[in-house]
């Protein structure tokens, strides 16, 4: 995709990057591989250093996880000559856990702020904790549920970008006001763009990735939760539970997280069910008692979580459990947060970005 703005200013990021390496260069315009800001380069005693440069203003806001699967394809598709180059991203400020998934994918990277993590032979320089100034991190408006739950819709179903306010407030579950907010915001960021009565996703990555920190941030935090232990031996029989007495309700509900994931490509099994359901659909006694269920106060092995948005749920499946879309499957192995549900999440990652039909 070929970037719609001039090279951006990078002249303070350079002043930071020459500190540890006198003599950096960094090249903007010319025959530089698609999608990348630019190329550094650095004369040593040995030979010289390529770096393929990337900036991001709002690292702080967006998925890490997703900028990086987003950098490493962008080197793959490059030219030969590029595709043994290191990456370095550029940030006004990385924070600690960025970072350390950043030095995990063997991406380099220097901020405003004082961080580094510049790694070539005989060459290594790790600086982290230093806090950005105030003045660095302005950046749009932090996204709020609303905004969630609009971009969720745009995202699970592309199609809606084109239809009229109404309508895709009814699809993501929000007021008329907040889609027009929203779309605004959108537009602002560079996100969406309007050609006559035409509006289309200008860059689906970027978007995922400011959507995901969202969603687990604003978004997740706020979902109701309620905890149940189902007397069950296998998996398989609680899923069949849930199907035959929700779709006895006509109730709407959806399978995610490990189990869903699970699903779809075998990922990995966790103990623990997560499901999207309204709050209500397992509060009566009798369904209880039919699902062979039980309140936990506690953990438990069944997690109903309310769902974030309409889309998030289906009505009557006839083949085995619903699954949540792909991209709400991402976000919550991100929100579980441990060390197998980001690996799932990661292997996961390309059909989100790839596939916007789910």
């Amino acid at each position: 995709m070929k970037r719609a703005h001039p090279p951006p200013d990078l002249d303070a990021y350079l002043t930071a990057v020459q500190r540890w390496m006198p003599g950096a260069a960094l090249c903007l315009r010319g025959k530089f591989p698609e999608g990348f800001e630019g190329t550094m380069t650095w004369k040593t005693h040995q030979k010289p250093m390529r770096y393929l440069v990337e900036e991001k203003k709002h690292l702080r806001h967006l998925d890490v996880r997703v900028v990086v699967e987003q950098l490493l394809r962008r080197r793959k598709e490059a030219r030969p000559e590029y595709q043994r180059d290191r990456i370095l991203l550029l940030a006004p400020h990385i924070r600690a856990e960025q970072a350390t998934v950043l030095e995990t994918a063997q991406i380099d990277y220097v901020d405003l702020a004082g961080n580094a993590h510049l790694q070539l032979p005989r060459f290594f320089v790790h600086v982290e904790g230093r806090r950005p100034p105030k003045e660095v991190v302005r950046a749009p408006r932090r996204p709020n549920k609303g905004w969630v739950k609009t971009v969720m819709a745009l995202l699970v179903r592309p199609d809606l970008v084109t239809v009229p306010y109404r309508i895709l407030a009814e699809q993501a579950g929000v007021a008329l006001g907040t889609v027009a907010g929203c779309i605004n915001d959108l537009t602002a960021r560079g996100l969406l763009h309007h050609m006559k009565d035409v509006r289309h996703i200008t860059n689906r990555e970027a978007l995922v990735a400011l959507w995901v920190q969202a969603y687990v941030e604003a978004l997740r935090p706020r979902l109701k939760e309620r905890w149940f232990q189902i007397r069950a031996e296998t998996k398989q029989e609680i899923h069949e539970r849930l199907g035959a007495i929700l779709r006895e309700q006509g109730v709407p509900w959806g399978l995610t997280g490990a189990d869903a994931a699970e699903q779809r490509k075998r990922f990995f099994r966790a103990e623990e069910t997560e499901i999207y359901v309204p709050p209500h659909a397992l509060e009566d006694r009798t369904t209880q008692k039919v699902l062979v269920a039980q309140p936990a106060a506690r953990g438990g092995n069944l997690l109903v979580i309310e769902p974030p948005g309409p889309l998030a749920t289906v009505v009557n499946a006839t083949q085995g459990p619903p699954l949540a879309p792909e991209l709400l499957i991402y976000a919550e192995l991100r929100y579980r947060g441990t060390e197998q549900a980001l690996e799932a999440a990661e292997m996961l990652l390309p059909q989100v970005l790839n596939d916007g039909t789910h």
